[in-house]
């Protein structure tokens, strides 16, 4: 503020102008009184009792957790120090009302020295904390609560809370002896207890490693030990990253990692690279909480990359049984459900490693609680179920997300010629789609989609898949080179069921099961592979020169109800006979019980057959002939014309371009006019 008198400009003080007369005085007063206050707090601080200590501790601790907390022994606080250290012996908090009558904490002494020039610059730094003889009880109802939630709120803790990262202060000097850890997690099915301690030693290893973290004991009544091998943290910087090597075994899971935080003690950024081993992956959800399928032995590796909440590997690779793995994966639990997502390919993948995550049984000797498990004090079926049996745990379906893309390059199976395999698995609230489904043969594509609804009690299963130019050529049987069959094949499966298991839900299965040769030839290499010849049991006409038969148009149409599958139409047409069955299969007890009659169109060819029976299991299907039942071949035309009446529909489930085939549409006909069929 500038007064012009004339020509000589002068400058007015800014206060004087602003601030009443005296206002000074008063401000300089006020600043010396809170001055004098900060002193008498510091003193009284400084000298204040040990009672007065464990109050606040025990106050401060009560409120922050809703916990009991009390001290048994001394409090000794030094305050005045560029160091100021803290003691307090006997510390406990109680446990949550509802849990186990015991101390949810105690510690037999802690001590810690804090470096006051890191308070002025907030950016802690304890130079030593040692905790003698702690003892931790961690405890998850069934309902979900947790007894470290220490939330006013409510009992349950969101996902984004319970998995947020640590943010400790940087320790220079740490020690832990005599601790004891014991955990109780009803939704996981973990119990846990162990044992561990953490000493730094002044002489470094030759690989650089002065602090040293053991931790042994058993989860789930199996061996557990963590090994944990750090820098030295003796000047350790708050902006300076921090390396450590960890080894984890608990049963056949293990685990080595070897890490890297940006901020010491600050868990929100870390990089690893690890290696994880064991037998089933799913066994994996004790230490991670994820929801991962069942696999076949697993040898994997990668870079782990964390960001908060966010975990990432983007140079995943390994082997599941016999099959290669790669690709990229990452994880976000940030969300109400945690939330995987993955882009995977195979440069071969084995078809038989695919039968653990479609719920096969577990070995006898593997009884953990797997991702899929067979019900407990259910006996051991008489015959080897086809079907899985294994139960689907739907609570951890439930508990996270998944996107997975899946796709293998080529395809390693004893029984099949298959080129790929690929399809996209989304995980949305319990609800699981498999969509695209896709497994590619030599010639011919098995494709379509299957969900599964596991939001209520029991999930529920559709299934929606086809058959697609299927060339039966290129099934040829071990001991031949040619193939009993020949045509391209077309079907079309529609199901829906009830179960917690792939056998379950079949048990209960409705739809239908549809199978279709528009074309073909039928060789004599089919005797071979059966032992039975079929030609001549169901009155079939092999030509002198190929020794085949012409199949002009074949159809099996299967009826689901409840779980069993009754055959609706079953029916080969050749150029003399007319193949027509019977009988239904038992999804609950996989029993087969088929036959198949050959019909001669014309009465020259009119003589007596036997009929070919299917019979014994899914598993274990038997050929053979039914020498107590002769096909009387009386009344054809009636008989045949009400088995193919339901054609029509049944090729236009499977392909509505199927209705215009020459040779299926020649069927139609048939059963249409009667024609060409003996009536007598």
């Amino acid at each position: 503020m500038t007064t012009e008198i004339g020509e000589r400009t002068e400058t007015a003080p800014i206060v004087q102008r602003s601030l009443p007369p005296g206002t000074g005085r008063v401000l300089k007063r006020i600043a010396a009184a809170f001055g004098l206050l900060l002193v008498l707090l510091i003193a009284a601080v400084a000298f204040a009792p040990s009672s007065f200590w464990r109050w606040l501790i025990i106050r401060e601790a009560s409120q922050a957790t809703g916990h009991t907390a009390s001290i048994a022994g001394d409090v000794k606080v030094h305050v005045f120090s560029l160091i100021p250290s803290l003691v307090v012996e006997g510390f406990s908090l109680t446990n949550a009302p509802w849990a186990k009558p015991k101390d949810m904490l105690s510690v037999k002494r802690f001590e810690a020295t804090l470096s006051l020039k890191s308070l002025l610059g907030f950016h802690l730094i304890f130079p030593r904390v040692a905790i003698d003889s702690p003892s931790i009880d961690f405890e998850r109802d069934a309902s979900g609560r947790s007894n470290w939630d220490f939330s006013r709120a409510g009992a349950t803790k969101s996902s984004q809370a319970s998995s947020a990262p640590l943010h400790l202060p940087v320790i220079q000097q740490l020690s832990l002896t005599n601790g004891s850890v014991a955990a109780s997690d009803r939704i996981r099915k973990l119990s846990f207890n162990g044992q561990v301690s953490v000493q730094e030693y002044q002489a470094k290893s030759p690989d650089n490693h002065a602090l040293k973290l053991r931790g042994s004991g058993t989860l789930n009544a199996k061996p557990f030990e963590l090994k944990l091998d750090g820098e030295p943290l003796i000047g350790v910087e708050p902006t300076k990253p921090y390396g450590f090597e960890a080894a984890v075994t608990a049963a056949d899971i293990k685990l080595n990692a070897h890490a890297t935080i940006s901020h010491p003690f600050d868990m929100a950024a870390l990089q690893a690279t690890v290696h994880l081993t064991g037998s089933d992956l799913a066994d994996v959800y004790y230490l991670t909480g994820l929801a991962l399928p069942n696999t076949p032995p697993y040898d994997v590796s990668g870079t782990l990359i964390r960001d908060n909440l966010k975990f990432r590997i983007d140079d995943f690779q390994g082997k599941f049984g016999s099959s290669d793995v790669s690709g990229k994966l990452g994880v976000d639990m940030g969300r109400e459900r945690p939330k995987l997502t993955a882009t995977l390919t195979s440069k071969q993948l084995n078809l038989a490693d695919l039968a653990a995550p479609l719920g096969a049984q577990a070995t006898p000797e593997r009884k953990s609680d797997t991702l899929a498990r067979p019900s407990a004090g259910t006996p051991a079926p008489a015959t080897k179920l086809l079907l899985p049996d294994a139960d689907l745990q739907v609570q951890r379906v439930r508990g996270m997300d998944a996107d997975v893309q899946f796709d293998a390059a080529s395809v390693m199976t004893s029984k099949m010629p298959m080129k790929k395999v690929r399809f996209h698995l989304n995980l949305d609230n319990g609800r699981l789609t498999l969509n695209p489904l896709d497994f590619q043969l030599a010639q011919g594509d098995f494709s379509g989609n299957v969900a599964v609804d596991a939001q209520g009690a029991t999930p529920v299963t559709s299934i929606d898949m086809k058959l697609v130019n299927v060339d039966l050529a290129q099934f040829k049987p071990k001991s031949s080179n040619t193939a009993p069959l020949e045509g391209q094949l077309l079907g079309r499966i529609k199901l829906q069921g009830s179960g917690s298991s792939v056998h379950k839900t079949a048990a209960t299965a409705n739809g239908d099961v549809t199978l279709v040769v528009p074309k073909g030839q039928m060789r004599e290499a089919l005797a071979e592979l059966t032992g039975i010849d079929l030609a001549r049991g169901l009155g079939l006409i092999l030509t002198k020169n190929e020794q085949n038969t012409e199949l002009r148009c074949g159809v099996a149409s299967f009826k689901a109800d409840t779980g069993d599958l009754k055959a609706m139409t079953l029916v080969i047409d050749t150029t003399n006979v007319l193949v027509t069955g019977e009988g239904d299969i038992n999804l609950t007890t996989e029993a087969v019980n088929l036959s198949l009659r050959g019909q001669p169109k014309h009465a020259r060819l009119l003589r007596l057959r036997t009929p070919i029976t299917l019979r014994g299991s899914l598993s274990a299907p038997k050929i053979g002939v039914d020498p107590g039942k002769v096909a009387a071949q009386t009344g054809g035309a009636i008989a045949l014309a009400t088995l193919l009446t339901p054609v029509a529909a049944v090729l236009a489930f499977v392909d509505g371009g199927l209705a215009k085939d020459a040779n299926c549409t020649a069927l139609l006909g048939q059963a249409q006019q009667g024609k060409n069929l003996p009536n007598q």
